[in-house]
């Protein structure tokens, strides 16, 4: 799973990402806390971190064992290096709701798909769809021009389309969270094992443009497993799909303006290497802030690459694992070094 982001990794974009297997529920507080924690985590996506206080506070007031909550307070700490003191909130979100062992989560799975069964579904040229009826109609169709654009840039691209239909699966917070006991900031997943698509899709805090990268961050997901349906580092999987949920050819320096946010977004923290980012973007078994850093590391490497070596680094690189060149070998033929090597020439550039 994975948390699309908004303009500085967005917490209630998919994100994606973030809390991926934490499986945090919302759904079980009152409307009121919910509310309150959805404007503090809107507050600081957009760098007003009083207003992100202040409710996040009131949501706590209303609600003393709102797990979620305690990770954005957590977040807000770990932002202003408390770290003692994020990891206390962190750990206090843990043991308020930890993660579902794996009985639990087939149990959760089988009722999810339960209720994606009730779905109205219909086909498009390169997307199968399924909604929920009339009122969704209009957000599903919308949801459709942003996967046809994903679709035709990432086959230009890439120079070759999906081989067959992606399917997708439209859902209101709502039933994201009845269907998946998703956490509150939690915008999408791909699953592999079934080839879909799954998206929230009510009104993120970016707005359209938000919706338009969370539904271009999971594509991308699907894209690449269709072409290539074979394990891959994940730090590569997150930071190219993330790369190309950003990824705006008409602005000459949107990647220096992200990579320009991502190093302030990260400044301070600790640096984590390769094989530290796989564990824990795989396991998820660290602080919360220290599995958001592993994402945004992710990203920058992609696209710190990219700046540096060409847009075309990623289809060449899949290029030569089509052909069966191991991962590390097709890196180094495209990019010139290892992995690690590139990536510590970033950390190097952001001193």
């Amino acid at each position: 799973m994975k948390v699309p982001l908004s303009r500085k990794f967005t917490l209630l974009g998919g994100v994606l990402c973030l809390m991926t297997t934490c499986l945090f529920s919302a759904a079980m507080h009152s409307a009121e806390a919910v509310d309150l924690l959805t404007k503090a985590i809107a507050a600081y996506e957009h760098e007003d971190y009083g207003a992100a206080k202040t409710n996040m506070a009131l949501a706590l007031e209303r609600e003393p064992n709102f797990a979620e909550a305690y990770m954005l307070k957590g977040l807000l700490q770990y932002r202003e290096g408390l770290i003692d003191e994020a990891n206390a909130s962190f750990k206090r979100a843990l043991d308020l709701n930890p993660r579902l062992p794996e009985t639990m989560r087939e149990r959760l799975e089988k009722q999810a798909h339960e209720v994606e069964g009730g779905l109205t579904e219909q086909d498009f040229s390169h997307f199968h769809l399924q909604f929920h009826g009339a009122e969704q109609r209009d957000k599903a169709w919308q949801s459709v021009k942003y996967l046809d654009e994903a679709y035709n840039y990432l086959g230009s691209h890439f120079g070759v389309f999906p081989p067959e239909k992606v399917p997708v699966i439209i859902f209101t917070s709502e039933e994201f969270w009845e269907a998946w006991n998703a956490p509150l900031w939690l915008g999408g997943f791909f699953d592999k094992r079934d080839g879909k698509v799954r998206v929230r899709i009510d009104d993120p805090p970016g707005g359209e443009e938000e919706m338009r990268r969370r539904l271009r961050h999971e594509f991308t997901h699907a894209f690449i497993y269709q072409l290539y349906p074979k394990d891959l580092p994940l730090w590569f999987q997150e930071g190219v799909a993330q790369y190309y949920a950003y990824a705006n050819p008409s602005d000459s320096f949107w990647k220096d303006n992200r990579l320009e946010e991502l190093r302030k977004t990260t400044k301070g923290a600790p640096w984590e290497d390769m094989d530290k980012i796989q564990s824990v973007i795989s396991k998820k078994d660290v602080s919360p802030g220290l599995i958001y850093l592993a994402y945004l590391e992710s990203e920058a490497l992609a696209l710190y690459v990219a700046k540096e070596r060409g847009d075309s680094w990623v289809p060449n690189v899949l290029e030569r694992l089509k052909r069966g060149v191991s991962f590390d070998n097709a890196f180094q033929q495209v990019v010139g070094v290892p992995p690690a090597r590139i990536m510590e020439q970033l950390r190097r550039s952001w001193e």
